[in-house]
């Protein structure tokens, strides 16, 4: 379990650290970016996650040359903040005051916290314009010439070097820091012509243009992209981003520009339709199973009432613990459909045996919920003691699968108290209901139906 905390200095200040940068970026990784990654000590040793990422954040405030964010995520993630809101459009120069609008929006969001955008502040280059006519006939085209000063200015790595304990650095070759401290000294970089060996300088085929130009550009959909990007802190990731697609339609965005959310918050929104479409398969699997045992369309609906029931345990435990309905809770909820039928499966399964046997329907509810209270109460407390170490968030992990355990045990108590009440009333009710239907129903049917329908159950 780790906690990397990514940070960025501000442009134009000096990286807060300790080494100097490393010349000409690390990878993908521009020189002016960093992270720390941070493991943590056993659970049982240390404070809380949730505690230990403010204080983190409250140290960060005292440098105020960078931008720093706590993220929880493993060394293979890189900036995974939750909350992702994305401006994409074709107009530029529209986008970047609703850009700073939106990052406003967010950073007054409570709940959001380590607030960044993509957008920098255009950082003064040199613009290198080159004269492709006289270029073409010197034989050096624009690739060259890009690559060529690229790599004397910026640098290229040539090797690598090992040191005593086995770490390896790039050996980065690029010209003298004397040749390439002023503009004009890089028109005198050579570029190499027709036959690779004639060198012609820069200065003879471009001129040399002061400027500014973003650090980065942004694209997605072949569109230009802001994207904002912030952590959450004290409020579920949901309640975060309807705030904020709340608050964001005061932007009153133009036509060809559009505000979305990815990230964290599409996932969310993704599995939450998955887990529904299982939740909703699972029901119907159910009532199959239960219309096919029972040889009734009725029955199974007494004892599919539990379901509904157990959602009254889900939301008061959630409630009490202060947890939020996630993707593990909503997985404990799908646990529960098959856990909660079995009491009232066997209610109803003792239930008929008795009535099969001579009672009375009367007799054969109040047997049946005598009779079968115990393995209920047996099984049921099983599963309760079963849950409570991953509820109680014991051991590594626990904290993230903790909400499907308490979702689970708030259903079992709910759901098996009010079960050996409820379902036994509903099951006379649907019981009488289907007697009324089926006198109905026979006098609606001929007689020589009727007849060919008695001696079928006879047979």
């Amino acid at each position: 379990m780790k906690s990397p905390a990514s940070f960025r200095p501000k442009s134009g200040s000096a990286p807060a650290l300790n080494t100097p940068a490393p010349p000409g970026g690390n990878g993908n990784q521009p020189v002016n970016e960093g992270r720390i990654y941070v493991r943590l000590k056993e659970r049982k040793t240390r404070e809380h996650l949730f505690v230990i990422q403010p204080k983190l954040r409250e140290r960060f405030k005292r440098f105020p040359g960078i931008r720093a964010a706590v993220n929880y995520s493993d060394e293979t993630q890189a900036d995974a903040r939750p909350i992702q809101a994305t401006l994409r459009g074709l107009d530029w120069p529209r986008m970047v005051p609703l850009g700073e609008r939106l990052k406003g929006i967010v950073e007054t969001t409570p709940g959001a916290t380590d607030v960044d955008t993509s957008e920098e502040v255009p950082r003064p280059g040199v613009r290198v314009n080159v004269n492709r006519k006289l270029a073409g006939d010197l034989g050096v085209d624009l690739g060259t010439v890009a690559s060529t000063v690229r790599g004397l200015v910026a640098g290229e790595v040539g090797s690598q070097v090992e040191d005593p304990d086995g770490d390896s650095y790039d050996v980065r070759l690029r010209v003298d820091s004397s040749c390439r401290t002023q503009r004009g000294d890089l028109l005198g970089l050579d570029l190499p012509g027709h036959s690779g060996r004639d060198l012609i300088p820069l200065g003879q085929v471009a001129q040399l243009e002061a400027g500014t130009a973003p650090s980065s550009i942004r694209r997605r959909d072949l569109m230009r992209e802001i994207r904002i990007s912030a952590n959450t802190q004290g409020r579920s990731l949901a309640e975060v981003v309807n705030q904020i697609k709340q608050r964001g339609e005061s932007l009153h965005l133009p036509a060809g520009i559009n505000l979305s959310f990815t990230g964290e918050s599409e996932d969310m929104i993704e599995s939450f339709g998955y887990a529904l479409q299982s939740l909703v398969l699972a029901v119907i699997l159910i009532y199959s199973i239960l219309a096919s045992q029972f040889r009734s369309f009725l029955q199974p609906f007494a004892i599919m009432l539990s379901l509904p029931l157990s959602l009254v345990g889900v939301a008061g435990m959630l409630y009490l613990v202060r947890d939020t309905l996630n993707l593990m809770s909503m997985i404990g909820l799908i646990l529960l459909m098959g856990l909660v039928t079995k009491n009232a499966i066997l209610v109803v399964d003792f239930a008929k045996v008795q009535r099969r046997a001579g009672a009375s329907r009367s007799e054969a509810v109040i047997a049946a919920s005598r009779v079968r209270l115990r393995p209920i109460l047996m099984t049921t407390r099983a599963m309760i003691f079963g849950m409570l170490p991953l509820a109680f968030e014991i051991g590594a992990g626990a904290e993230f699968r903790a909400p499907m355990a308490r979702a689970v045990i708030g259903g079992l108590i709910t759901s098996t108290l009010l079960t050996l009440i409820v379902v036994p009333v509903v099951y006379t009710y649907l019981d009488d209901f289907g007697e009324r239907f089926e006198r109905w129903w026979s006098r609606k049917t001929p007689e020589h139906r009727r007849t060919a329908t008695r001696v079928e159950e006879v047979a």
